[in-house]
């Protein structure tokens, strides 16, 4: 008797966590050959049938270079303000990384109220698929 066939699971999807330590340089800027080598290691995950959706640290660290800061923002104001400077810089960074592969990019931000909310958490979900 044959044993049967193993049905193909219809997505192989892998979340991965880039945190701020491994996307940074010590000075705090934005460590280009590290999104290199990142962007090398997903696009063979893609090749080989892997979907990839990345959750991503940075923009804080980014925009604390970007604004000269000698160290990480403590209060709300300059926080968000480093944030919103330095996200840019990282989407730049992901989208120069993997066009060299010939994938697109793309961000969904999320906060807590939008997983604690059920109808928020599947439209992140359905904008996913």
């Amino acid at each position: 008797m044959s044993k049967p066939k193993k049905s193909p699971r219809k997505h192989r999807r892998i979340v991965l966590k880039f945190g701020s330590a491994i996307l940074t340089t010590n000075s705090r800027g934005l460590d280009l050959k590290q999104f290199a080598r990142i962007s090398a290691e997903v696009a063979a995950l893609i090749r080989n049938g892997y979907q990839c959706v990345a959750v991503t640290s940075g923009a804080v660290a980014a925009g604390t270079s970007v604004l000269a800061l000698r160290e990480r923002p403590t209060d709300l104001a300059t926080a968000q303000a480093s944030a919103a400077i330095g996200q840019s810089k990282l989407m730049r960074a992901y989208e120069m990384a993997f066009g060299r592969y010939k994938l697109n990019v793309a961000q969904l931000l999320l906060t807590h109220s939008d997983l604690d909310s059920r109808r928020r958490r599947a439209n992140a979900g359905n904008t996913l698929e």
